[in-house]
């Protein structure tokens, strides 16, 4: 049976990931690890922040219109009535009066506005005033930052650092955020021996598992079921503890034109090929399958449109498994520095790089390796050219 008959357009693979639902299983984990997981709930602020008017800098909490008309020529003097310390309630001002203040001291009752020391000075029982403020200024008011009942993070917001800051500072110590995605990892092959082996002209290294294992290590927690000679039993015995124990499947090689390429027949048999094979190079060969809400994803055996179809279909896929609103690769333009052909009717994807603000092509073969460590995105040529010249603008993939 001849494969590959009928091609499927690339947007059929970026939208690959619509085909599945989040996995709507949780963990609660320390506000210390959140960084890069995802939020299981929308999280409520259970108080106000600042929960009283607070000053934002040191200086003098005063009324803000007994400071007008100020100046360095003609400083406006008022009385200095104490001193409010940050860990103390609120002490009262009188007019005609201003107490001392810090950065984060709550603010003294009756005051308006805060004037930075630098624009004051003391002088005996009094400060003079160099600088008129308006209402509020220098002030974090009550709630300014967040007020009760309101929504910090959202659920699906893959957490940041900053958020991070944001859920401890309103008292969270532990959130509920996605359980990672498990991914079962095969790579297939005659020819890939053991790292203890000695290479020769016919066997090579297995990369594209190292590779996958690490390039989905942020999304999902990977587990590597090593290598498969070009066995049928043998890959099924490993789908078989896949399907059991995981929630997606990775495979390698072995789904391309050749005679034993049997990953198709043995997907076939545990759920369905949606797709095999595209208009798309690097990366014809694609695999795309599923089982249930199991994704399926056959990559080519070469290791650079590994990389990028990891990028652009499998980490998408485990962003949605991992309930991450945000799911598709993220794309920017640039302009391009170099002329690139193509052949109409295909999408052509080429690692590249910026200089001089311009995007550059790296042109090469899909199995050289040291290309992509030289890359800084990826290259998008639609199907409806056969060139796109110098000075022309380019949709660019970002690495994940």
């Amino acid at each position: 049976m001849i494969k590959f008959l009928k091609l499927s357009s690339y947007q059929k693979a970026l939208s690959f990931c619509e085909l599945f639902l989040p996995i709507e299983v949780y963990e609660e984990i320390n506000v210390f690890e959140l960084n890069n997981r995802v939020s299981f709930e929308d999280v409520f602020s259970k108080f106000s922040l600042p929960m009283s008017n607070r000053s934002s800098v040191d200086g003098f909490a005063v009324f803000s219109e007994e400071t007008f008309g100020s100046s360095e020529n003609t400083p406006v003097l008022l009385k200095l009535q104490g001193e409010q310390k940050v860990n103390d309630p609120p002490i009262e001002v009188k007019k005609g009066g201003c107490v001392r203040v810090a950065t984060g001291s709550s603010l003294p009752d009756n005051s308006d506005g805060v004037v930075m020391i630098e624009n004051a000075k003391i002088s005996g029982d009094f400060v003079e005033i160099y600088k008129p403020i308006s209402y509020f200024e220098n002030v974090l008011k009550k709630g300014e930052d967040f007020k009760e009942g309101s929504v910090l993070v959202n659920k699906g917001k893959r957490i940041n650092f900053r958020d991070s800051a944001l859920l401890a500072a309103a008292g969270f110590e532990t959130i509920k955020v996605y359980r990672k995605p498990r991914v079962a990892i095969i790579s297939t092959g005659d020819e890939i021996i053991s790292y203890k082996e000695k290479i020769s002209v016919t066997k090579i290294y297995d990369a594209n598992g190292p590779l996958i294992a690490n390039g989905i290590g942020k999304y999902a927690e990977a587990f590597f079921l090593g290598v498969v000679k070009d066995s049928k039993k043998d890959l099924e015995e490993k789908f078989e503890y896949a399907i059991e124990n995981c929630d997606c499947i990775f495979i390698s090689g072995g789904s391309s034109v050749g005679e034993r390429d049997y990953i198709e027949e043995v997907i076939k048999n545990f759920g369905e090929v949606i797709y095999h094979g595209f208009l798309v190079k690097p990366g014809k060969p694609l695999l795309l399958g599923k089982r249930n809400n199991i994704p399926i994803i056959g990559f080519p055996g070469h290791p650079l449109p590994v990389m990028i179809h990891l990028n652009l279909v499998g980490i998408p896929v485990l962003k949605k498994l991992g309930g991450d609103k945000n799911y598709y690769p993220k794309s920017n333009k640039g302009i391009l520095g170099d002329p690139v052909f193509s052949i109409p009717g295909r999408v052509d994807l080429i690692m590249g790089y910026r200089k001089d603000n311009l995007i550059i092509p790296l042109l090469s073969k899909s199995d050289y390796i040291s290309l992509a460590a030289k890359s800084e995105f990826i290259i998008k040529i639609p199907e409806d050219r056969e060139i796109i010249l110098e000075g022309e603008e380019v949709e660019i993939y970002l690495w994940d």
